[in-house]
């Protein structure tokens, strides 16, 4: 099999005989083209694709209608489609990309993808042709990771849940609004905890808050003085609690000030949000957008959702913490995994100060920690004060830092206390 280097030539190769090859029912630089049976072309998103992430493309076979995805566009990487047994018309908008012929150099190097690792993690199926990505062997390796990890947590870009909710990739239009749960059972007193590190995400949220006819107190978290912002907020939901802290421990160490201060004393039930991009490490923002929304979606994206997962609680008083099902990580006799990784040995210090150590064959936690919880439940961790742990130089720290530990603790903190976790989804169907 040829290394990285003899891939490169490759498609370097496919690249430069694309316009100068005869013969083919394909026209190059078009945005519609005819790929035949078994045919390849390539497919290379403009600029405005790239930077937001992802653009429509049409796909319709002989006798079929037109069918649309959304195809996540990764930042300079071209893309292989590869048809099936039949034909397929691919069209996308004009200026949003290009579409090439695909002659023979570039279809055979098309069709030894499986014989690659990492651009068999890039494969993607939408209604019969198979597409995967091509270029610089970071950008391709970066794309291949978040396609698997996206997998992982049930949400891949060629999957059922974006064709039932595309606005995981487009996001939710701003001021639009859902049915409201007409509910007889008595309201419990709900806080929302959001923390606020990117302010241009707060259209989004403020959009999803909207929805709700269950009354709430919002507590914003920021890490810099943003007035603008602020008079947005109290306008959109008065007596909101805004507050300042130092950028320090990502949205964990803003939500255990809240609660170690008491600002939770007086609810029954806290949804702990915050404003993910995932845009350190190389990421696909796009795929940093699609994980936020995704929770979302699970936690607070409707009012027959927030409903829901409020009758959860008032239902099952055993109930101490609710999360996303897709980020519920498990590791168990059965399935045993290692969950904790660097961030063991602290993680296990702050379990044992908690008096209850942590057990390797029974441990959980939900990824990205977003959640709804009983205060009560998270007393274990309340008791420990340990805001003290953060530094403001600890700032962006990857795994071993106290916020990673702690994101694995919450659901063994409720357990702790005598209450269980549980988990939820927000898919339709």
């Amino acid at each position: 099999m040829p290394g990285w280097y003899g891939r490169r030539r490759c498609i370097k190769g496919a690249l430069a005989q694309n316009c100068r090859e005869k013969g083919n029912s394909m026209t190059c630089e078009t945005h519609r083209l005819v790929v035949p049976p078994r045919g390849v072309c390539l497919l290379r998103p403009f600029e405005a694709a790239q930077s937001r992430g992802y653009l429509k493309i049409s796909l319709e076979r002989a006798g079929a209608d037109a069918r649309d995805y959304l195809f996540p566009a990764g930042s300079g990487l071209s893309f292989f489609l590869s048809a099936g047994n039949t034909a397929v018309t691919v069209s996308v908008a004009p200026g949003e990309a290009a579409l090439e012929r695909a002659g023979w150099s570039k279809a055979a190097f098309a069709r030894l993808r499986r014989r690659f690792t990492s651009l068999k993690r890039g494969v993607l199926h939408f209604d019969g042709v198979e597409t995967f990505p091509a270029g610089p062997k970071q950008h391709y390796k970066t794309y291949c990771k978040h396609v698997r990890l996206a997998r992982r947590f049930q949400m891949p870009p060629d999957g059922k849940i974006m064709r039932d909710h595309p606005e995981l990739i487009t996001g939710w239009p701003v001021g639009a609004t859902s049915a409201p749960v007409v509910s007889t059972a008595p309201s419990p007193r709900v806080a929302v905890a959001l923390h606020l590190y990117y302010a241009d995400l707060w259209p989004e949220i403020e959009t999803l808050l909207k929805r709700w006819s269950l009354p709430f107190t919002l507590f914003l978290t920021l890490t810099r003085e943003n007035p603008e912002l602020a008079n947005q907020v109290t306008a959109a939901f008065p007596g909101s609690v805004i507050r300042i802290v130092e950028n320090s421990g990502r949205d964990v160490r803003p939500f255990l000030l809240l609660l170690e201060d008491g600002a939770f004393d007086a609810f029954d039930i806290v949804c702990k949000i915050h404003g993910k991009k995932s845009l350190s490490h190389g990421r696909v923002p796009i795929f940093g957008d699609i994980w936020r929304r995704a929770a979302f979606l699970d936690l607070i994206a409707t009012d027959r959702q927030v409903h829901k997962i409020v009758k959860l609680f008032q239902d099952d008083p055993e109930i101490g913490i609710v999360g996303p099902s897709r980020f519920h990580v498990v590791s168990n006799s059965t399935a045993p995994r290692d969950l904790l990784g660097k961030n063991r040995p602290l993680a296990q210090a702050i379990a044992a100060r908690m008096g209850s150590p942590i057990r390797d064959d029974a441990f959980d936690f939900f990824e990205g920690t977003m959640f709804w919880a009983r205060p009560r439940a998270l007393e274990p961790l309340r008791r420990l004060r340990l805001t003290e742990m953060f530094k403001t130089a600890d700032a962006g720290r990857g795994d071993g830092a106290v916020e990673h530990a702690l994101e694995r603790l919450f659901n063994h903190a409720t357990r702790t206390a005598g209450f269980r976790a549980e988990e939820v989804t927000g898919e339709t169907g």
